[in-house]
């Protein structure tokens, strides 16, 4: 009927898009509750509903499954999480923490150059890199990524990152 009114108590449908990012909350919510279980539930549900395509749902997946101590499964799903959002750099930081973590220190590098291209110079991304130069047995860089990333952020885990490398080369008075 041209010209009807809509009754104000049928309610539009959401667009895909919308719909999809009211579920984060619930599946951020449940996450740091610490509540996995469930919160894999909603996970699955809204990767059904998506056809697999939701980068937070994703993103929160892949941190569970490390923390479950399923690093190759995360690694994939933090990759996809990366591919429907090349430009997160948090995504980009994930994929190196699960190589490195694999024990794929250059291929974390070559993610964390990747990172560093696209982002703002990041303590993070500095600390890890000492962290996988040092695993490298490559000291020197890593001195200079773990002095880098002090120097943008002072942290206690950086301290002893670079303690830990000059002890590694002798250098214990510099340690």
């Amino acid at each position: 009927v041209r010209g009807a009114v809509r009754p104000r108590h049928v309610a539009k449908k959401a667009p895909p898009a919308v719909a999809r990012e009211k579920q984060n909350w619930l599946i951020h919510l449940l996450y740091v509750r610490q509540e996995y279980d469930t919160c894999l539930q909603h996970i699955e549900e809204c990767l059904k509903a998506t056809r697999g395509v939701a980068e937070y749902p994703l993103y929160v997946k892949a941190l569970i499954k490390r923390q479950r101590g399923q690093i190759a499964e995360s690694l994939s799903l933090f990759q996809a999480a990366t591919c429907l959002n090349p430009h997160n750099v948090c995504n980009l930081k994930q994929v190196g923490r699960s190589l490195y973590l694999l024990g794929r220190h250059k291929a974390a590098l070559e993610v964390y150059d990747e990172a560093q291209r696209i982002g703002n110079d990041d303590w993070e991304i500095w600390h890890n890199r000492g962290l996988c130069f040092m695993y490298l047995k490559e000291y020197e860089k890593a001195a200079e990524a773990l002095k880098r990333a002090n120097a943008i952020q002072r942290h206690d885990a950086t301290y002893l990152q670079l303690g830990k490398v000059y002890t590694l080369q002798e250098d214990y008075r510099t340690a």
